[in-house]
């Protein structure tokens, strides 16, 4: 009786070995969930699923795209987060995650999850009407300090791509007294509201704008980065303008990427990034990137999560220094950047 029941057991041991074997040979088995933390039509979403053809193709499974927007992308990052570690969820989303406990969303940041790629650096652009009198960022930042809370200027909630470059600005200029206009929509409200007149100055994502400017509605006064960008070669970049500052640009902006939660076997983490380096290396991605002013990336493992890591600490310290963190940075040990 006894070594029947061995036998049994034994037979259950081996059949569980094969099938995690198999299992880990044959990924993909079944098509593959991917959750984009932003709405249909925003640059996390455009760029992601730009990305799926070329991965799809090589994965030999269909990547099932599904925007879960909200909570400042916290809704798909939780979501993601509670998947099994078996590699059939990846979170496609942006840089605010980084800085959630400094912010008081969540206890959840890039740290609970292995970067697949992070395709791309999106800087910001300070954006006037075309008939605004403001043709330099000088002319904006002159008049703005000659008449204090007189200029209007697009925020779009705490940790967002305007209000840290509008800190910035604040840091560079030491104190820049703008009246400050929060736009819950971000460029898709922002542009709208300086094309009309109702804004005196926005700052938006490059890839927002660059069409604007290129058909003459709006005029580029900066890129908030260290280098000017090829769709918009008459726009300065502020490191350009402001050489001390060029330490504190060195990273900023926002970032789109791929992400899969930690403790997923190794094996399939690997795949996943020669599927998504495939994906980001399509010339339909590099076309987009190149023409929206986007800066291409491709980075995977401990390069991106190197680059996240420095963003996050320069980010969560404006944040802090500026009085609308909830907790320090100190705190989760993020350290402070040295500019």
């Amino acid at each position: 009786m006894k070594k029947r029941l061995l036998l049994v057991l034994l037979s259950i041991f081996i059949y569980c070995c094969l099938v995690f074997m198999g299992f880990a040979q044959e990924y993909p088995s079944r098509d593959i969930n991917g959750v984009v933390s932003w709405g249909a039509g925003g640059g996390t979403d455009i760029v992601s699923r730009l990305s799926i053809p070329e991965a799809s193709n090589y994965l030999g499974k269909t990547i099932i795209m599904t925007n879960m927007p909200g909570g400042s992308a916290s809704i798909a990052h939780q979501y993601v987060y509670d998947r099994p570690e078996d590699g059939y969820t990846i979170l496609f989303s942006s840089e605010v995650p980084s800085i959630y406990p400094v912010l008081g969303i969540s206890e959840l940041t890039y740290d609970e999850f292995e970067q697949i790629c992070l395709f791309c650096n999106v800087a910001s652009i300070i954006i006037v009407h075309k008939d605004s009198p403001y043709n330099t960022l000088d002319d904006l930042i002159n008049d703005a300090k000659e008449r204090p809370g007189k200029v209007t200027f697009s925020l779009a909630g705490v940790g967002g791509l305007p209000y840290v470059a509008n800190l910035l600005l604040n840091k560079i200029y030491n104190g820049v007294d703008f009246a400050i206009v929060n736009y819950a929509g971000g460029d898709n409200e922002i542009i709208p509201a300086v094309m009309g007149g109702q804004l005196d100055v926005g700052i938006v994502a490059t890839g927002s704008a660059v069409q604007h400017i290129k058909g003459g509605d709006l005029k580029g006064l900066a890129i908030v980065s260290n280098r000017s960008i090829s769709a918009m070669p008459d726009v300065p970049a502020l490191g350009e303008l402001e050489p001390q500052a060029q330490g504190m640009l060195e990273i900023t902006g926002t970032f789109f990427g791929a992400h899969i939660k930690k403790g997923t076997p190794e094996n399939i983490i690997e795949k996943l990034k020669e599927a998504f380096q495939r994906g980001y290396q399509d010339p339909k991605m590099q076309e987009f990137l190149e023409n929206s002013g986007y800066i291409p990336l491709g980075l995977s493992g401990d390069e991106a999560r190197d680059w996240i890591k420095k963003w996050q600490s320069q980010t969560a310290w404006l944040i802090y220094d500026a009085g609308d963190a909830k907790e320090s940075p100190e705190k989760f040990g993020i350290k402070r950047p040295v500019n």
